[in-house]
Formats: C-alpha cells, sequence, structure tokens
C-alpha cells in the first residue's frame, strides 16, 4: 500500500485516509488501487463494523490528479488510459461491495472523481466549509465514477444534471438541503461528530447491520458496473480529445501564473 494511504484498524472502526495534502488529495491509480484492496480486506484486517473513508490535511480529493494525466503525455494509448480507469472504479465497486458500511467524512473539496467517491460511499458527514464539484464538464471529461447513476438516486434527475452539466460548486448546506449529504456540522466538531456517529453506527447487531447494507446495496451493484463500463469507454474518448487537451493546457496554464505570482 502507497504511503498516499493511511489504513489505522480502531476496534470496531477502520480508517482510511487519503494523504495527497499537497495535492489535496487528488488521486492516482495506484491510490484508487489501494483503496480498493484495503475496503476488500476489511474482514481480514480486524473486526471492523464501520469505515472511515477521509483526506487528509483539510480537504477530501480534488478528484484524479491532472499532473498524472499530463505525465502520459500528448497521446495516451487506450490500453494505458483503460489501465488507470480500471484502479478508479475499482474504488467506487469496492466501496459498495464492503460488507460493512462505509462513512465518507467530507472536509474542503470533494471535486470530480473526489465527488463520485463520495456519492458511492453509504453514508456520508460534510463540515460546514465543505464544497462539491463535478468538474468534468469543465475540463472537457466525463463522470467515469459512477455519478451519472449514483447522484440522481440521491438528488433527482434535475438538480443532478445542473451538478453534472453546470460544473457548479455548491457548499455542504446546499448539498444536505439537496440530499447529497446526510448530516452538515461545523469544523470544530467535525471529530466528536465522527465518534457520536460511529458509536450509533456500531451498536447494532453485527449481522444485522451486514444484512441491511447487502440487502440495500446489492440492487444497484449490477446497474452500477454497467454504468460504470459505460461511463470508462466515454472518459477514454473524451480524454483522447482535442477539446480535452486543450482545457487540459489552459488548467495547466493558470497553475504556473498562480505559481509565479507568488
Amino acid at each position: 500500500m502507497p504511503d498516499e494511504l493511511l489504513s489505522h484498524a480502531e476496534g470496531e472502526v477502520h480508517r482510511l485516509t487519503i494523504n495527497r495534502p499537497a495535492r489535496r488529495n487528488a488521486l492516482v491509480p495506484e491510490v484508487a488501487r489501494a483503496i480498493a484492496e484495503e475496503l476488500d480486506q476489511v474482514e481480514e484486517k480486524g473486526a471492523a463494523e464501520l469505515v472511515i473513508l477521509r483526506g487528509a490535511g483539510g480537504h477530501f480529493s480534488a478528484g484524479l490528479d491532472l499532473h498524472w494525466l499530463r505525465g502520459l503525455g500528448d497521446s495516451p494509448g487506450v490500453a494505458q488510459l483503460q489501465r488507470g480507469l480500471a484502479d478508479f472504479q475499482a474504488a467506487i465497486l469496492a466501496v459498495v461491495r464492503c460488507p460493512v458500511p462505509v462513512l465518507a467524512v467530507v472536509e474542503g473539496t470533494a471535486a470530480g472523481f473526489g465527488l463520485d467517491l463520495a456519492l458511492a460511499c453509504d453514508l456520508r458527514l460534510a463540515s460546514a466549509s465543505a464544497m462539491f464539484t463535478s468538474a468534468f464538464a469543465r475540463m472537457g471529461l466525463v463522470p467515469d465514477g459512477g455519478s451519472t447513476f449514483t447522484l440522481p438516486r440521491l438528488v433527482g434527475i434535475g438538480p443532478a444534471l445542473r451538478i453534472l452539466l453546470a460544473g457548479e460548486t455548491i457548499g455542504a448546506m446546499r448539498a444536505q438541503a439537496i440530499g447529497l449529504v446526510d448530516e452538515v456540522v461545523d469544523d470544530s466538531v467535525v471529530e466528536s461528530e465522527i465518534a457520536a456517529l460511529a458509536g450509533r453506527l456500531t451498536a447494532g447487531a453485527t449481522t444485522s447491520v451486514r444484512a441491511i447494507k447487502r440487502l440495500v446495496r446489492a440492487q444497484e451493484l449490477g446497474a452500477l458496473e454497467q454504468v460504470l463500463a459505460a461511463e470508462g469507454a466515454a472518459q477514454v474518448q473524451a480524454l483522447q480529445g482535442a477539446e480535452f487537451r486543450r482545457r487540459l493546457e489552459g488548467f495547466a496554464a493558470r497553475l504556473a501564473a498562480r505559481a509565479d505570482g507568488q
């Protein structure tokens, strides 16, 4: 497991922390695959009844690390892109398949695939300063972590399309109002609220909790797999397109200008 993912078992609670704070926890395939592998091994790691997925340094995840994409060159091959996407999508499926509930604790930024990952989780607790955005359309891309399926199920088709198409950034209170997150708490009490919620979620009978999660999520698993396959095919095409490359270079130029101005 790379150092960019911290895994720690605390009795009934297993904590997974994306640990790339300098990149606002933007993800590369290796870290996404590590998330999937850790979730797949939860039962072997100990007596966990709840997984808490979080980002280090005040952000959940800024999504796909665009520096990784730029590192693939101007014309990445289809097989190379498909391998990377498979690692990202493995994390989404592992969340749904995990035998115990997965709680996303969202602070700061949840963007692009970071938003997709939070949406895949069973529950979402957000700090008051959390911000959510799809961002794919702004980059000339399409969602590839299942949000064309998970987001409409949570908030309805109209609000989902507005988030996905317009790429708007919404705050935590708005996210709660439309059903994107379950609870919003002040930043100063995030830790105590995590502990309280973890206590409630692990108080139920183990067999009951696991059966309930399996029954609720099994209904969507097959459909989600189909959606991920379709999203992946569309994303590979988008990643090879001139529009994305143009927008990616513009993004890189803005970052460079910011760095020069500091």
